[in-house]
């Protein structure tokens, strides 16, 4: 019987969506396993062993503070940037077993330099806790260290320091975690770059600076030689009667339960420092205290058995319940109330606000004020009349500007009063 050429038109028709071979059943056990998937992991390799063929990646963003262990093998490809401290993105396949094999290896974006990685809170918090062999550096002022610092934290000025002035005791092989005052300065970040570049082959920095410490409420630490001579309120949270036996010199007592009730007693603007016999009283009331607005409040190394340990004097008599300060006067420094008239144009200067980019679009701005933040002060000061007055707003980074300008020429001063802000502007708070 002669086929139609309908007929043969549907056969081939058929033959090409379905295919002219059998259709063999596969079984189970032939079918690819489903649960093999392609990931990404994007981060800075902390480690790196030949032997075992692994890398591994301390993933960045990753709030659990996760290292990611990868494989990799001979078809792995780009491990050419699988070197300790490179910030890299890695793509590999996973199977049932959780194994991450490695496909391929590229370089990844950082914010810091080849070489620095990153370091939270929590997990320097963790290392400290665990007598971990690392060498932290606060590279602020030596005045602002003294004030209040890290525990354990050395202190090394990046200003006009040059990185081979660190101590030759320190060794190139040693793990360096740098920070500064807030999360966008400059100078932890310059600091840990010139370290990287001198041959120091573990180098961090802190991620969010001594303010995201300050936001976990883990302890700062004040210097003895500021406790014994510096202009601060220093809180003695033990009851009465121990403190008439022994106590710091200078210390007012104020026993921890009583603390919350005598907040409004304790001056803005003032150093605040406190101990007990116990840390756990210290960190209570540093709870309070920043929660109050003290953010910069800080403790004595060891407590009061600390302070004894290290042979620091001690007095005996009647005790002091009254807290008083006066605010001193540095080179340089104004009074709010002058600042607030030059705002006011009362008083012909320019107001310098030296806070970031970000700050000022969250928190609001000065009154009359020019920007330029401090990063960028040595860069652009070009653009500044040295025949005007320049008064830089606020705390710390205000008096770093200020001591900047007049190496250069200018008139410059500085606010010290930190500022309160609404979401639309600022301006210093009062003095007490």
């Amino acid at each position: 019987m002669k086929l139609s050429y309908t007929y043969w038109f549907f056969f081939l028709l058929t033959c090409f969506f379905i295919g002219c071979a059998p259709q063999n059943r596969v079984n189970d056990d032939q079918k690819i396993p489903s649960s093999t998937r392609i990931q990404s992991y994007t981060g800075t390799i902390i480690a790196k062993s030949n032997r075992k063929q692994t890398i591994t990646l301390k993933v960045a963003g990753d709030t659990s503070d996760r290292e990611k262990i990868i494989k990799f093998d001979h078809q792995t490809r780009g491990m050419e940037y699988s070197v300790r401290g490179k910030q890299v993105k890695i793509t590999c396949k996973s199977d049932n077993n959780k194994t991450c094999k490695a496909v391929t290896i590229k370089p990844g974006a950082t914010i810091y330099a080849t070489g620095v990685m990153p370091v939270t809170v929590h997990e320097l918090k963790k290392k400290i806790d665990a007598h971990r062999d690392f060498v932290l550096i606060d590279t602020r002022s030596p005045a602002e260290y003294s004030r209040s610092h890290l525990p354990s934290a050395l202190s090394f000025e990046v200003c006009g320091a040059d990185i081979t002035s660190l101590p030759q005791s320190i060794d190139r092989d040693a793990m360096l975690i740098f920070y500064c005052g807030w999360p966008d300065c400059h100078r932890g970040i310059a600091a840990a770059k010139k370290a990287a570049q001198n041959g120091f082959s573990e180098t961090y920095i802190l991620q969010g600076g001594l303010e995201a410490w300050v936001d976990k409420n883990y302890p700062l630490i004040a210097s003895d030689d500021f406790i014994s001579k510096g202009n601060l309120v220093l809180l003695d949270l033990r009851s009465a009667d121990r403190d008439k036996i022994r106590r710091i010199e200078g210390s007012v007592s104020l026993p921890l339960e009583q603390l919350a009730d005598r907040i409004k007693d304790i001056p803005h603007g003032a150093p605040i420092l406190v101990y007990g016999n116990h840390l756990g009283d210290s960190l209570s009331a540093l709870k309070i205290l920043r929660s109050a607005g003290f953010s910069r409040a800080a403790m004595v190394e060891g407590n009061f058995p600390g302070w004894i340990r290290r042979g620091n004097r001690v007095v005996s008599g009647p005790i002091q319940t009254a807290i008083t300060w006066a605010p001193p006067r540095q080179q340089g420094e104004i009074s709010a109330s002058r600042f607030m008239a030059a705002e006011h144009n009362t008083i012909r200067a320019v107001i310098l606000d030296v806070r970031t980019d970000k700050e000022l679009s969250s928190l609001g701005r000065l009154t009359n004020s020019v920007h330029i933040p401090l990063a960028s002060l040595e860069r652009r000061m070009g653009e500044l009349d040295k025949k005007q007055m320049i008064y830089c707003a606020a705390g710390p980074r205000a008096e770093l500007a200020g001591r900047i300008l007049r190496k250069k020429g200018y008139n410059a001063f500085f606010l010290a009063n930190d500022l309160q802000c609404d979401g639309k502007k600022c301006w210093p708070k009062k003095e007490p």
